[in-house]
């Protein structure tokens, strides 16, 4: 598997990738990432969602 730049949130917090089991059971899809700085960022790769927008007063920068 290609590696993936992190995308950050507003904080400028590099967020993880989210990922499901794959069709079948083998390996893993990407299809999302989420923020774990505590803003409650969450995006989906599809059509680039913004499922929960990114909170700066709750960063724990």
């Amino acid at each position: 598997m290609a590696r993936v730049k992190a995308q950050t949130c507003e904080c400028q917090c590099k967020m993880k990738r989210l990922y499901t089991r794959a069709e079948g059971g083998k390996g893993w899809d990407q299809i999302g990432w989420m923020c774990t700085c505590g803003c409650g960022c969450l995006t989906m790769d599809s059509g680039d969602w913004n499922i929960v927008n990114c909170d700066p007063v709750s960063c724990c920068n």
